[in-house]
């Protein structure tokens, strides 16, 4: 049976060691605050959470770097602080549906006494995700910003009349093409992430919100968009 946790608030919780894992709850209403779930010695993301249902809880300044998430549904979120980045994480049947905050899939992050990321972190993810089957449906999913630059775009699920699937295929036509105003900030960031698709988002409650729609249905109608 999940451990049922409602109403609690949480504040520097920590879970740091490789090959952790962290499975069966329930949480309602609960807020976390200056908590991180970060391990960085593990190319390959061993710190495990697992089994989790989260509903109208509550992310404040909080963090995971090198997390594997598997079977977890995330019910109307709301984080604060700013972004919450997943640095150097890995999804698998990853949730996310009804009003939701700022959101972003990152790159890892240097290993302990390091200056640099080695290129072997970013492999590492790629290999990871050749044994899931989807990683994230975010059909649901209301954000305030979002960005998925490391999480690969054919095993997202998504709504696509404001999620669009960017191909790495798609940049070596961007040269003698004209495309929309600001449609270089989505394929900078897919030239940057090692996998070979990602959804570009028009977050539903940001202020961009039709800018960034029209940009997307502007790369879509020229093809260069799906």
């Amino acid at each position: 049976m999940p451990t049922r946790l409602v109403d609690e608030r949480f504040e520097d919780v920590r879970a740091t060691d490789p090959g952790q894992v962290i499975e069966d709850f329930e949480l309602d209403r609960c807020t976390f605050v200056a908590s991180r779930l970060a391990q960085r010695t593990d190319f390959t993301p061993s710190l495990v959470v697992r089994r989790v249902n989260a509903t109208r809880c509550t992310l404040d300044n909080c963090l995971a770097v090198g997390t594997r998430f598997e079977d977890v549904t995330i019910d109307n979120l709301v984080t604060k602080g700013g972004l919450l980045h997943l640095r150097g994480c890995v999804l698998s049947h990853v949730t996310i549906r009804g009003r939701a905050g700022s959101v972003i899939a990152s790159p890892p992050v240097p290993r302990p006494g390091e200056d640099e990321v080695s290129p072997e972190a970013d492999r590492a993810l790629v290999e990871a995700y050749e044994s899931v089957d989807w990683a994230l449906d975010i059909t649901e999913a209301e954000f305030v910003d979002a960005s998925l630059d490391y999480v690969p775009g054919d095993l997202v699920r998504r709504n696509p009349e404001t999620q669009f699937l960017l191909r790495r295929a798609s940049l070596a036509e961007l040269q003698n093409r004209p495309v929309p105003d600001g449609a270089d900030l989505f394929f900078r960031r897919l030239e940057m992430s090692p996998f070979d698709s990602m959804v570009a988002i028009a977050p539903q409650r940001s202020k961009q919100f039709q800018s960034l729609l029209e940009i997307l249905q502007g790369l879509r109608e020229l093809g260069l968009a799906e």
